[in-house]
């Protein structure tokens, strides 16, 4: 869905800092099976004693944690739009509008929201949320006032 560029309020796309700090359930779920994956194929070939095992789980670990935000960039390019009436979600050429009514926080002061029922975290800056939060703050003020 194309928004006219009059319209949007507030354009972003998550950093590297975002996606480590605002990863969702899905993308911890794969880190931790990637690390599982690794440290069993290491224990098998070095045996959990060795000096070798250990440095290379402290690879994988740093790899999985680390590295792995700047490949969620690459792959999933998450683009975030707020414009006055809907929140666009874009994550790998996908993308989501959700009119602003069917958007509410969870958490006060977190990165998880409910988008037309659905709970999902949104990788995104503080910024971002901010004028999110804010414009979510205005319609539902608007709402009360009718």
């Amino acid at each position: 869905m194309k928004k006219r560029t009059e319209e949007v309020l507030f354009q972003a796309e998550a950093s590297y800092k975002d996606l480590l700090l605002r990863k969702n359930m899905k993308l911890r779920i794969w880190e931790t099976a990637v690390f599982v994956v690794g440290m069993v194929l290491l224990s098998v070939l070095f045996g959990s004693q060795s000096n070798t095992f250990k440095l290379l789980a402290f690879a994988i670990a740093f790899g999985v944690v680390g590295l792995s935000p700047f490949l969620y960039k690459a792959v999933l390019r998450p683009r975030y739009t707020l414009t006055k009436s809907h929140l666009i979600v874009s994550i790998a050429g996908q993308e989501r509008s959700y009119p602003l009514s069917a958007v509410e926080q969870v958490y006060e002061g977190r990165n998880v929201y409910r988008l037309q029922g659905k709970k999902e975290s949104l990788m995104i800056s503080r910024e971002f949320l901010a004028h999110l939060d804010e414009r979510l703050f205005l319609l539902q003020r608007k709402g009360k006032r009718r």
